[in-house]
């Protein structure tokens, strides 16, 4: 237990403990104001301090490293099975001194000790991964507020990590911290597994799930692939000026299909003219003579000329257009017969284009195939490479996630059989439980329903205030862990 703590400062007020139950308070006048509360009176100090004291690493920033602190001793006497020893630390702007009954101790060395001396934790066990550490521990029995200490029962401090409070309380209430420590290496393989899994391209996915045979069918078929592109850079020659080329063929495509569009027209132009002539050529003067005979009858009076003289003027028209159609049939077949000889020519150029294209390739082309062949390789060399590693990753996170859930069996089976650290928690909660309450609580251990290992829940029947439980709570579970049976008397009150 602690017995004393004490400082070289003048303003520090020394703290003296007996066994049992410890109170710090501060004491109020009948004179004292509103506003002089309770609070100040070193509360978390003095937790503060007890951190100080026992701490591995420096806190440059902390209150104990405050100019006008500078220099102060702190000391703290502890008793464990009837002896004692004085642990002291000098503030120090560079390296704080650290002593053990006036000799010199290094913090790592300390706390070594100390895990051996209060909670029979070996170096060999708190080396391991995920082993309990001195640390954990000690922070179950000396919360630290400003940390979260007592915003969870079961954790230290907000930041404590699940698997940390699994292993910690599972020691300090005497069950096989092994269990959780094993539980939480398998969930760390798991978690590897899974990510493995979502590495894999998801065109390898089924459903979800990994087809290793999708890849392996991919695997075989870019055998040919490669084969088959590796044959083309072979014997791919390129042409210079390749482009150049290209774009001429280009124009040369364009161009004909430019002449025959206009071909086209004229075409139909020439269609246009032969019906055009077919009309000139039937109309005649018997059909003209047969109208001017109506109009005769209609008009009588009013006809003034002489039908030959419109017949010849009819005759001149007819004529004219005549001659002007032919001399536009003669004009459009022309330019056919002129455009004909322009196509054949250009066709004979794009033929000799196009055979010069196919007989290679632009270098920028031959650039693109290689590099497509090299894309194929890379790829054909990862999956010769994953496939061993990826062809039982399914299996692997099946087994593993059975072996979770065997695991968390195993924790909960370990509770039941052991009944002597079983019954002294559920005991000791219960009467610790009923002082607070009136009615003994129950505290119930387990396993959890998932995958996190050890349950501890409790049912209060006598609370009252849900805040108030809450920091209870948490204080409780320090004292069960204290009464651990394994424990020599380290005792914070």
């Amino acid at each position: 237990m602690i017995v004393e703590i004490t400082s070289t400062l003048a303003t520090f007020k020394p703290l003296r403990f007996k066994s049992g139950l410890n109170i710090l308070v501060a004491e109020r006048h009948e004179t004292s104001g509103a506003k002089e509360t309770r609070n100040g009176t070193g509360k978390t100090s003095f937790i503060e301090l007890v951190h100080y004291l026992l701490a591995e690493k420096r806190n440059a920033d902390d209150d104990f490293h405050k100019p006008e602190i500078s220099g102060a001793e702190f000391c703290g006497k502890f008793s464990d099975g009837g002896s004692e020893f004085v642990i002291c630390k000098k503030s120090n702007p560079r390296s704080d001194d650290l002593t053990k009954d006036g000799t010199a101790i290094t913090p790592k060395n300390l706390r070594k000790e100390l895990a051996l001396r209060w909670f029979s934790l070996s170096e060999e066990d708190t080396a391991q991964t995920y082993g309990p550490k001195f640390g954990a521990l000690l922070s179950y029995f000396v919360r630290k507020e400003r940390n979260g200490g007592f915003a969870s029962p079961k954790m230290n401090s907000s930041s404590q990590q699940e698997w940390d409070s699994q292993v910690s309380l599972s020691y300090l209430l005497g069950f096989d911290w092994r269990l959780p420590q094993k539980l939480q290496i398998k969930k760390d393989q798991k978690k590897d597994a899974d990510t493995l899994a979502k590495m894999i391209k998801s065109g390898y996915l089924t459903d979800g799930a990994l087809d290793v045979n999708k890849m392996q069918a991919r695997l075989d078929l870019l055998d040919t692939e490669i084969e088959s592109k590796r044959q083309e850079v072979a014997f791919a020659s390129v042409v210079d000026g390749y482009r150049q080329h290209e774009v001429t063929a280009n124009e040369l495509t364009g161009r004909i299909r430019d002449l025959n569009e206009a071909n086209l027209e004229d075409l139909d132009l020439v269609e246009s003219i032969d019906l055009a002539l077919k009309e000139v050529e039937d109309a005649s003067a018997s059909d003209l003579r047969s109208v001017y005979e109506q109009v005769g009858i209609f008009f009588s009076d009013q006809v003034k000329k002489r039908f030959e003289q419109v017949e010849a003027f009819h005759a001149q028209v007819a004529k004219n257009r005549e001659l002007h159609l032919r001399r536009e049939r003669r004009n459009a077949q022309e330019r056919l017969a002129s455009r004909k000889t322009e196509i054949n020519r250009l066709q004979d150029n794009l033929k000799d284009k196009l055979a010069l294209l196919r007989s290679g390739m632009a270098i920028e082309r031959l650039t693109l195939l290689q590099s497509d062949l090299n894309r194929l390789e890379a790829e054909q060399a990862d999956l010769r490479k994953q496939i061993p590693r990826f062809r039982d990753v399914e299996e692997d996170r099946k087994r593993l996630g059975r072996e979770i859930t065997d695991l968390v069996d195993l924790i909960g089976q370990d509770v039941i059989e052991r009944e002597a650290a079983r019954k002294f928690a559920v005991q000791a909660f219960g009467e610790t439980s009923k002082f607070l309450y009136d009615e003994p609580g129950q505290l119930i251990l387990g396993k959890s329903r998932g995958v996190a290992g050890l349950s501890i829940e409790t049912d209060i029947v006598g609370k009252r205030v849900e805040a108030r439980i809450t920091c209870r709570y948490s204080a409780l579970i320090g004292c069960l862990s204290r009464l651990r049976r394994r424990m020599t008397g380290f005792q914070v009150f």
